[in-house]
């Protein structure tokens, strides 16, 4: 057969078994890093639950408040001085900046239950002023947001997201269930709740959501959870220019009150999707770096065998073949190479696409149009790389390879 004339055999088999394994390697990482595209791109477009864009945030610890009455007070006297600064649209107070990926949770009991219940029911928590949901640009499914006339009381409300209703109360409404939680004893408050808001990533960009009460700050005098130290601060102008006038408005109100932490939650976001990013972008740079390996591999073995059967080409087309034929049969052996490679790098990226659970954030990106566009991708590069040899192949001069002969 052709093939068997060729010389150097061994050699033959060793230079193409190189190129089916750089390709199918190629193959591996251009799949894995589409799918981790598509990954960081189901991040980039997750919805947060918080209108993200000039919204700063910044902690201000309240350990020096630990009577309930003054540290309720001054942080509604922070939050006055805060609001009246110009450029600021509303500010709000929270346990836990959204986002940080720092839990509080707590055991809960539902009116009518068993206390047995209560070791299977944990939700986050998160102790809230009044105005931090319109602050963030939270949205709600049902019910209401807290209002002025929630104030301190043995009967308080409370929010709850999606996640705690869809999970505790489904198909039916939670507005006006009661719960108990923080405190589960006697003394424990019964809390009425008023409201379901849509999920917000309180955990963090890639976390997964948890069910999640919200309280009112000034009826969290049983609380076991942190008091409402995180400020957020929606502005109408860049957050940046007004970082200096919060600080003295903070200070206006106690000049030895510390803070820490300032930035904006588009930084936090940021900050998340760093890892992802890099990630990504570490993922391409060694798929097109093997890609790239492949096709000059390819490139250069056709180009080599080229070289070392111009005599026999010459034969041939001597004997009649058309430059066609030569064309088509040097082209057909580097894509049988590069075939081979194919089929065994989507099988290896199958495989690897479940072990992969980690970078790609819970997420399970859809692995057949990745395959078939790194499929496409690699047969179009593979398919020039094979052109060039075997173009020059079928050019060569019949009297001139024979006179070499």
């Amino acid at each position: 057969m052709f093939v068997e004339r060729l010389p150097g055999a061994r050699s033959h088999w060793f230079q193409h078994s190189l190129i089916v394994l750089e390709t199918a390697l190629a193959v591996v990482l251009l799949t894995s890093g589409g799918l981790l595209l598509q990954t960081f791109q189901h991040l980039q477009n997750t919805d947060l639950g918080i209108r993200t864009e000039k919204l700063l945030t910044f902690g201000t610890p309240l350990f020096r408040y630990q009577d309930f009455d003054r540290r309720v007070a001054f942080v509604n006297a922070l939050l006055e001085r805060v609001r009246a600064i110009p450029g600021v649209v509303n500010a709000g107070a929270i346990s836990r900046i959204p986002l940080t990926v720092t839990d509080q949770a707590t055991f809960y009991l539902l009116a009518g239950q068993s206390r047995d219940s209560i070791p299977e029911q944990v939700a986050l928590t998160r102790v809230v002023t009044r105005d931090y949901f319109p602050t963030i640009g939270a949205r709600l499914r049902e019910g209401r947001f807290f209002e002025i006339s929630d104030r301190r009381s043995e009967s308080p409300v409370a929010i709850v997201n999606e996640s705690f209703a869809d999970l505790n109360f489904p198909g039916r409404s939670p507005l006006g269930a009661q719960l108990k939680f923080g405190q589960l004893n006697e003394k424990g408050y019964w809390y009425t709740i008023v409201g379901v808001v849509k999920e917000i990533r309180d955990r963090g960009v890639v976390e997964e959501l948890k069910p999640t009460i919200y309280r009112l700050h000034e009826q969290a005098d049983q609380s076991g959870d942190p008091p409402s130290s995180g400020i957020v601060v929606r502005t109408a102008v860049e957050p940046a220019s007004i970082v200096s006038a919060v600080r003295q408005a903070i200070w206006s109100v106690d000049k030895n009150q510390p803070i820490w932490r300032v930035q904006t939650l588009e930084e936090i976001v940021d900050r998340q999707l760093s890892t992802p990013t890099q990630s990504t972008t570490l993922m391409s740079a060694f798929a097109l770096l093997a890609l790239l390996l492949a096709s000059l591999g390819l490139y250069g073995v056709l180009s080599y065998t080229v070289t070392q059967r111009t005599n026999e080409i010459g034969v041939r087309m001597a004997l009649g073949a058309t430059p066609s034929e030569i064309l088509r049969s040097f082209g057909k052996r580097g894509l049988a190479l590069t075939l081979a490679g194919l089929a065994i790098g989507l099988v290896l990226a199958a495989i690897a696409a479940p072990l992969m659970t980690t970078l790609l954030y819970g997420f399970r990106p859809d692995y057949i149009p990745t395959g078939t566009v790194v499929s496409l991708i690699l047969l179009a590069v593979a398919t020039l790389a094979c052109f060039v040899p075997a173009r020059r192949a079928s050019r060569v001069d019949p009297m001139i390879a024979l006179r070499n002969e």
